[in-house]
């Protein structure tokens, strides 16, 4: 599951957290209580339920919830509250209205290219996903695939390689929105987006 929420990333397969783009420490309870309250919102949750979640079958001060609570309104800058709700007498509840998933696009000079989810041809052809008109850019070069959050590049037999950070491409690697890619001898680069909804959707 990965959401984005005013400036920060949440993404629950890699277990980070970054806030303006910058990585962000949470201690494993309040990382699992934040990824909690993502998932069930925009319901909110009682305490006993994130107390049983959290601590099963196991006593814990009261004042410990508070804390984690605490703690992640401190990592994402929710000084008003308006992020982490609490409910009152009740528990507590994710209600970011800027949430959305995360979307990636390739920037080629003045030109962006929208990647969907799944596998997206990079090359000369004109049906390609991200099309590249250069004589050393194979017809079907590379392959961008998309899952969630998680970009995977491979390069399809091209004469000239495909290239991250200066190194060739031998087998499908992971990239990423600060990494230097090559198709060939033309530069690409990866850009985080995003599509505005009023909810928190996994993806």
């Amino acid at each position: 599951m990965q959401a984005r929420f005013g400036t920060c990333v949440f993404d629950s397969d890699s277990r980070t957290l970054t806030r303006g783009g910058a990585a962000v420490a949470l201690t494993p309870k309040a990382f699992a209580l934040l990824e909690h309250l993502i998932a069930s919102a925009p319901a909110a949750v009682s305490k006993e339920a994130l107390y049983q979640h959290l601590w099963p079958d196991t006593f814990v001060e009261q004042g410990n919830l508070h804390n984690l609570v605490s703690e992640i309104r401190t990592a994402i800058g929710d000084d008003d509250h308006a992020i982490i709700r609490t409910v009152h007498r009740f528990g507590y509840a994710f209600a970011s209205p800027t949430a959305a998933p995360v979307r990636f696009a390739v920037l080629l000079g003045d030109d962006e290219f929208t990647l969907s989810e799944g596998a997206n041809i990079i090359g000369r052809d004109p049906n390609a996903a991200v099309v590249i008109n250069a004589p050393d850019v194979s017809r079907h070069h590379a392959r961008l695939t998309v899952t969630g959050g998680v970009i995977t590049l491979e390069d399809l037999g091209s004469k000239n390689g495909t290239f991250v950070g200066g190194e060739p491409v031998t087998a499908p690697v992971k990239v990423t929105v600060s990494d230097d890619i090559a198709i060939g001898r033309t530069k690409i680069r990866l850009r985080e987006t995003s599509v505005l909804t009023t909810t928190v959707t996994s993806i």
